[in-house]
């Protein structure tokens, strides 16, 4: 019996599916079906049963769940104690964040790690990418969350997590009415975007373009923060505008703004994890990139399982 067969056999049990399974780990559906095979043999009791298409759990499957959580949750606690020991749970990181990422996940996962690893002092310092990079170059920086890949060749980037371009209207739009809704009518609307420059601004316009349709803003947002302008004035109702998706979910839910289908858009922006290469992480840096990495992973499970 080993770790790895009872993370699977875990997630199997969670997900309720061997391929959901396969997806959230990230490995393929038959080695899932192999390790859960292996492990039932070693055990000697059937884990799960088949309903249709989904797993479920046995009598005797869900008394090994909990027992495979109680081991797992002891590893967890050997492994933070050994952090401990070794300095990964004590010191102090400067993170930097860009715009895009402060104003969706960055500051709430911040937050997270700081309750988890008390021990560990963070500084968090939301600056245009241009100037991440230079700060990380000098030394300002340990690490930063980036919606561009940075320009100096000093620099490594490593793809954290993809983030959905989306258009966004107010809640009573006529368009919202629609199951869906073609660029070529979007393109009649008065449409609300970032400056030239923006990574969002350079999509639309490709996309258009591809498409054979001029893009014609009537309001371009320059500022800084121009995420919320752009919240602001689509709510507001002058217009209809672009923008990464998880920067409108509270929004969504509250009822101010309400996305739009649009399935001739297909944009997505990729979010990077960016370091100086001359540069050795502390064992703290690496405590927070790997927390970075496990509630990417734990945020993918339940969409997998959908």
């Amino acid at each position: 019996m080993t770790l790895h067969q009872l993370q699977v056999f875990t997630t199997v049990a969670k997900l309720g599916s061997f391929t959901q399974a396969g997806k959230a780990l990230r490995i393929g559906q038959p080695s899932v079906t192999a390790l859960v095979r292996s492990l039932s043999r070693e055990l000697g009791v059937q884990l799960f049963e088949r309903f249709g298409v989904k797993s479920r759990l046995t009598g005797l499957g869900e008394e090994w769940l909990r027992l495979a959580e109680e081991i797992l949750g002891t590893v967890e606690q050997a492994k933070q104690r050994i952090a401990e020991v070794s300095g990964r749970e004590r010191g102090k990181i400067l993170i930097g964040g860009s715009s895009s990422a402060a104003s969706s996940f960055l500051p709430v996962a911040v937050q997270a790690f700081k309750k988890k690893h008390a021990g560990i002092e963070v500084t968090l310092k939301i600056e245009r990418s241009e100037i991440l990079e230079r700060k990380l170059l000098e030394g300002e920086l340990d690490t930063a969350v980036m919606g561009q890949l940075p320009r100096s060749p000093l620099l490594k980037a490593v793809p954290y997590r993809e983030e959905e371009i989306v258009l966004i209207a107010p809640p009573k739009h006529p368009l919202g009415k629609r199951r869906s809704v073609s660029l070529k009518l979007i393109a009649k609307q008065p449409l609300i975007a970032n400056g030239t420059g923006s990574y969002v601004r350079a999509g639309v316009e490709k996309r258009f373009a591809e498409i054979g349709l001029p893009f014609a803003p009537v309001l371009e947002v320059t500022d800084h923060m121009s995420g919320e302008a752009i919240k602001s004035a689509v709510a507001s109702g002058l217009g209809i505008g672009f923008i990464t998706k998880c920067h409108v979910l509270s929004d969504i839910e509250a009822g101010k703004l309400q996305v739009l289908k649009a399935p001739d858009l297909k944009l997505k922006r990729t979010m990077y994890l960016v370091v100086y290469k001359k540069r050795r992480s502390s064992p703290a840096v690496q405590t927070f990139v790997d927390f970075l990495r496990s509630i990417e992973t734990a945020l993918r499970a339940p969409e997998a399982s959908k």
